[in-house]
């Protein structure tokens, strides 16, 4: 009995390796460009995003083309240059190996991107009585970010909605005790908080940081309050652990991962570092619409950002 029963483990055990190795090699997450594919038997098709894609197929990139891979594996690559490409050849370069936590979160992204998700998101949206309390877009100047909100990052970008054209804003930053820590002015409509600036470290009491955003020309145009919350010590670490595994597995800083980054915050309810990490993979690839549509998509989804008509 014994003896059956480990034979069938070992069976099993090389049918699921051989299911692994029969799964496709990549997804397509991002897709900028007349970029095609082409599969065996087949002519040249258009490259979707959500597509896999199997090591007997090739991708075609045109000028100033974009692709984002997810492995099998979890890892991500980025296509640039315009070129045909091996898929066969791209999945060798990275290795071999089984699921790694990145690509969990790779599934998340995905699955939030459907065309069906992004309605059920809008239907929810409308659905929730009071659902910009979350957030304050029912101020004059809405912050892209709840009222109250833990953060692990030693830096983040927060980000409201403009006012008008050519407005001059002034973030404010004060303590627990309503004492200013800083006050900077900025045109853009974000402002990015370094909390390893001494004038903000050596003044924070308790980790917490106040923020409000108001025109320059006319203070009562302004935000409500929006608590920051610093996270350390053993707060910290339930987080860092995890996270260091993650960034281990994704590699170095990109769109695509800083995509899976802010799937990872996300899912930990660290709002302004997942904004932040989307904030991240926009500035790096400015001209892929993809990172943009997944940014509005979140801040909707977590009732920061009014859908469009």
């Amino acid at each position: 009995m014994y003896k059956k029963l480990s034979l069938m483990i070992i069976v099993f055990g090389l049918l699921a390796n051989v299911a692994f190795s029969q799964g496709y090699a990549f997804r397509v997450l991002a897709s900028k460009g007349k970029n095609m594919v082409k599969t065996s038997g087949s002519d040249w098709q258009t490259l979707k995003t959500g597509a896999k894609l199997n090591k007997g197929d090739q991708v075609k990139l045109e000028a100033n083309g974009y692709v984002g891979l997810v492995h099998a594996s979890g890892k991500t690559m980025e296509l640039k240059e315009a070129s045909t490409y091996d898929i066969a050849k791209l999945s060798s370069e990275l290795g071999t190996g089984t699921k790694n936590i990145a690509s969990k979160y790779a599934d998340f992204v995905m699955s939030k991107m459907t065309p069906e998700q992004k309605e059920q998101n809008r239907k929810k949206y409308a659905s929730v009585t009071g659902a910009a309390e979350r957030g304050a877009n029912d101020a004059a100047i809405n912050l892209y970010m709840p009222q109250s909100v833990p953060v692990l990052s030693k830096s983040v970008v927060i980000r409201w909605e403009p006012i008008k054209e050519n407005a001059v804003y002034v973030v404010s930053l004060k303590n627990l005790f309503e004492e200013k820590i800083m006050v900077a002015e900025t045109s853009d409509p974000f402002y990015t908080i370094d909390f390893t600036d001494n004038k903000i470290k050596d003044a924070i009491v308790e980790n917490l940081i106040i923020v409000n955003v108001a025109l320059k020309d006319d203070a009562s145009t302004a935000s409500k309050n929006a608590a920051i919350d610093l996270l350390s010590g053993d707060d910290a670490k339930t987080y860092e652990v995890e996270l260091k595994s993650l960034e281990e597995n994704i590699g170095s800083a990109t769109s695509i991962n800083s995509l899976i980054l802010a799937e990872f915050y996300e899912e930990k309810g660290l709002t302004l570092d997942a904004i932040t990490s989307y904030e991240n993979a926009i500035k790096m690839s400015p001209d892929v619409e993809y990172f943009q549509e997944a940014y509005d998509e979140f801040l909707i989804r977590n009732g920061l950002k009014e859908p469009e008509n």
